[in-house]
């Protein structure tokens, strides 16, 4: 109800039937009576309104909800495509290596000297790119291919929480590389022993993949290490061998007492 100069404007509505509802702006003026004016509006307009307020509410909600799960989905995806990925470039790398029948001495060349005594060890590079190129290949073919059929994980897992992992339906995503893969070569040496040495050739593989699914993307850096070849170096072994070990005292103490016990001399005829 409105109150104006001229009177008082009333404004209800009454449900005429079930396909229209009628608006009636009711104007009473001063020592008059009320003149109704209707107003249809259809079932079809108000079907829309249903469903454009439904709508809306429908995308408050998701985006409300997404504000809090989208970290834990960011997460879950990094993860579980740098997963898929690492195993397609492991599979990859193993079959080129299985394929190409790459061993140590195809790639290192051990040069000795007169006596036999390894003196230096040569690699033979043109074997390294020709190895590296085939790799970095057969990577991004896995990666394409794989990317085809996509990862399913549930939408419980998504979602987070001990209680709702591993449950619900599957969400298919796919991972697909963004980019050549990189690759490189490095020489790892371990001690394998009493003067010898563990010789590894390892290949580390980089490539930048995105876990897609319909209106989000996830972006990660895949990153693995594979041992292409090894071998163990050895050099000339000593007769003997000692080790010292014990409390806190200095090296030479302890030699001292090690000699002194290995002797069988008195103390007063050790130097000291």
């Amino acid at each position: 109800r409105f109150h104006g100069e001229n009177g008082r404007i009333f404004l209800f509505t009454h449900i005429l039937s079930l396909s229209d509802i009628h608006l009636f702006i009711c104007k009473r003026w001063k020592g008059a009576a009320p003149v109704p004016i209707t107003i249809r509006v259809s079932k079809r307009k108000l079907r829309a309104w249903k469903m454009l307020l439904t709508g809306a509410a429908i995308l408050a909600g998701a985006l409300l909800l997404g504000g809090r799960v989208r970290p834990a989905i960011t997460s879950v995806f990094t993860y579980q495509a740098q997963l898929a990925a690492t195993r397609s470039v492991n599979d990859a790398v193993l079959d080129v290596i299985g394929r190409g029948g790459v061993d140590y001495q195809s790639i290192i060349h051990v040069r000795e000297d007169a006596q036999g005594r390894v003196t230096f060890l040569e690699t033979d590079m043109t074997a390294v790119n020709r190895l590296k190129a085939e790799i970095t290949n057969a990577v991004s073919d896995r990666l394409n291919l794989d990317a085809q059929s996509g990862v399913q994980i549930p939408i419980g897992t998504l979602l987070g929480g001990q209680f709702l992992s591993g449950r619900g339906p599957d969400v298919t995503f796919r991972v697909i590389p963004q980019g050549y893969a990189k690759t490189d070569f490095y020489n790892a040496f371990q001690e394998a022993g009493i003067n010898q040495t563990l010789h590894q050739i390892m290949l580390r593989v980089e490539v930048p993949v995105s876990a897609v699914m319909p209106t989000y993307t996830v972006d990660t850096v895949v990153s693995t290490e594979v041992c292409v070849a090894e071998t163990v170096i050895v050099g000339d072994v000593p007769q003997s061998f000692t080790e010292i070990s014990g409390d806190h005292r200095g090296l030479l103490d302890k030699a001292g007492d090690y000699a002194l016990k290995s002797s069988g001399l008195p103390e007063k005829n050790v130097i000291q």
